[in-house]
């Protein structure tokens, strides 16, 4: 369902990039230089880092392993994003005027939006881990400003912002043990005093 969504909107993708280019504006970009923040290391490493840290420090087991789990959905929405952004090589808005040109295996990376997969990837993870409708709205809400940002400041087509949404989401949803995909079952780590290993099960 994702997959043909994201397809119908890149029928729309020029018409929308004139859409918000159109009502672009010096306030607009001063928002979206505060949202665009939501994807950047800073913001989803420092999160899911410094649960982990504070689990290990405090010696609380269940926030160390929340801590785990946010850190692998963002690992595997990175590492997702970034073979799909190699593979597909789609040039950004500010860099073609059509919306169809591609040059697979070349530095041209605009889908998936990675802002948007690592904001939505922290947002649905963090939903997960809190368990509550409120704060899931505000974390969702976040994210989609951070898609909108992409939008605004004219380097992402809407169904590269689309795109890394599913992705995101997806990969918390995998990580959190909420999706299973081929039998995989969600990462584990386990640490001792000497050692830290990750154990990965496939159920058949």
């Amino acid at each position: 369902m994702a997959v043909g969504t994201i397809g119908v909107v890149s029928l729309f993708d020029r018409h929308l990039d004139d859409w918000f280019q159109d009502r672009r504006s010096s306030h607009s970009d001063r928002l979206a230089k505060v949202f665009r923040h939501g994807g950047q290391p800073e913001v989803f490493l420092t999160v899911g880092g410094g649960m982990f840290a504070a689990g290990v420090v405090t010696g609380r087991p269940n926030l160390r392993r929340s801590g785990e789990r946010v850190l692998a959905s963002l690992a595997l929405a990175g590492i997702t994003t970034l073979a799909i952004k190699r593979t597909v090589g789609r040039l950004r808005p500010n860099a073609a005027t059509d919306p169809y040109v591609f040059k697979p295996f070349s530095h041209n990376d605009a889908f998936p939006s990675g802002h948007s997969t690592m904001a939505f990837a922290l947002a649905a993870s963090l939903s997960e881990e809190i368990h509550n409708r409120w704060v899931s709205a505000v974390l969702y809400a976040g994210a989609a400003g951070t898609a909108w940002s992409r939008l605004n400041d004219h380097l992402h087509w809407t169904s590269d912002v689309l795109a890394g949404a599913a992705v995101g989401i997806t990969s918390a949803k995998l990580m959190e043990g909420r999706w299973r995909i081929f039998g995989l079952d969600p990462p584990k780590f386990l640490f001792d005093p000497h050692r830290a290993r990750l154990e990965w099960r496939v159920t058949f």
